[in-house]
């Protein structure tokens, strides 16, 4: 039997981190009481799962005793050694009073220690080689980690009932499409959100995604408009910029008649939200250097997804994705942002990396319009990376 025995701390993949490298039979935990509360069910559930391991122990310990603590551990450690099996230390994450004690006992029972660097996602083994090491003595294994699994390492869930269609396509297709609108929407940057808002007031199919307006009332409705979107000029250059791009059809606007057709419902829906833009643009980024990368993701709060409307606490993050054990979580806001909605956006971020993402996580937000000095200093103080 192969057994692990690890301090069991708040960062949940310090504590799995592993047994997904290698096959473990049993792990111990040693930990304080209010942990031991608090990451109990959701850090045996995931190694029972996904990690095979077949047992998995929770030994409590009184802080700021070591000679207790030390107790303690001698009495775990020597029933498993009665038993022939073979033991391995990870450290990765030890509170300092722990590390002592396993130094300790590791010395005494002539047992290997290891660390992990988990954003290098590298094991580290801290002998001289002459002993037992878990690299040398327990066998291999590979469990991936995507962001299901990830999230749920952290007690959430993603919610796939509130996913948009939208967010669930990929083809090349649609990438090339959406490369096209992100450079028109940079191109009018200033005007792209009000003109997605006049779009989508006033440019509504009839059928089919054909779209047939009468001159006379876009330009009504144009000297009615509040914001950058108010003369036919700049709505007709970005109209016919999209459809030199292809996701505009049969575009008209002449003869007293505007008539179009979007390319498919996708693009309307695309078109017609000012922020999607940016969102399949920094998404299309992002997963070029990514595992595992998503669009749109809805996370719950306590793991249980429930059916009725207004019971489960959720956040949606524009971009989340996971490389090796690090995950990063993307905020896009396209357009002028007031202070309030700029203070809002930052914490909203903090909040949610922090609770899905543990101190690992890298946060970033990116914006269309920039943000003033004060915010940038707020934001690098949140460790959250500003684009």
């Amino acid at each position: 039997m192969v057994v692990n025995y690890e301090f069991l701390g708040s960062e949940p993949i310090e504590n799995v981190i592993t047994c997904l490298h290698f096959k473990i039979d049993k792990v111990v935990f040693f930990g304080y009481h209010e942990e031991i509360r608090e990451q109990k069910n959701k850090t045996e559930n995931f190694l029972r799962q996904y990690c095979g391991v077949r047992e998995v122990i929770f030994q409590p310990l009184y802080p700021n005793d070591l000679q207790a603590i030390l107790r303690t551990m001698r009495s775990a450690i020597e029933r498993e050694l009665d038993s022939g099996a073979k033991l391995f230390f990870d450290i990765t994450g030890g509170e300092s009073l722990i590390l002592v004690a396993f130094g300790i006992l590791s010395k005494q029972y002539d047992t290997s220690m290891h660390i992990y660097d988990v954003p290098k996602n590298q094991l580290i083994e801290l002998d001289d080689g002459a002993g037992s090491r878990i690299s040398r003595d327990a066998e291999a294994q590979h469990v991936e980690l995507d962001l299901d699994k990830y999230v749920e390492m952290h007690g959430g869930k993603i919610n796939y009932l509130l996913q948009k269609s939208l967010k669930e396509i990929s083809d090349e297709e649609f990438d090339r499409d959406v490369a096209g609108i992100w450079e028109v929407a940079s191109r009018f940057s200033d005007q792209w959100n009000p003109f997605s808002d006049f779009l989508r007031a006033h440019m509504v199919p009839d059928e089919d995604l054909q779209v047939n307006r009468k001159a006379t009332t876009i330009l009504h409705a144009l000297s009615e408009s509040k914001g950058k979107l108010t003369t036919p000029a700049k709505l007709n250059q970005i109209l016919d910029a999209l459809a030199e791009k292809g996701v505009i059809l049969d575009l008209k606007h002449e003869d007293g008649e505007y008539r179009l057709r979007f390319k498919n419902q996708y693009i309307k829906e695309c078109l017609w939200d000012g922020g999607s833009i940016l969102e399949w643009h920094v998404f299309q980024e992002e997963r070029r250097t990514s595992g595992d990368c998503r669009i749109g993701v809805h996370l719950d709060w306590d793991g249980i997804v429930h059916s009725q409307a207004g019971v489960d606490v959720l956040n949606e993050i524009d971009v989340l994705s996971l490389t090796g054990c690090v995950p990063t979580f993307i905020s896009c806001k396209s357009g002028e942002m007031a202070s309030r909605q700029t203070l809002h956006a930052l914490y909203e971020l903090d909040t949610v990396a922090k609770r899905f993402g543990g101190k690992y996580a890298k946060k970033v937000l990116v914006t269309t319009k920039g943000l003033s000095d004060v915010y940038l200093e707020r934001a690098a103080e949140m460790g959250i990376e500003v684009r």
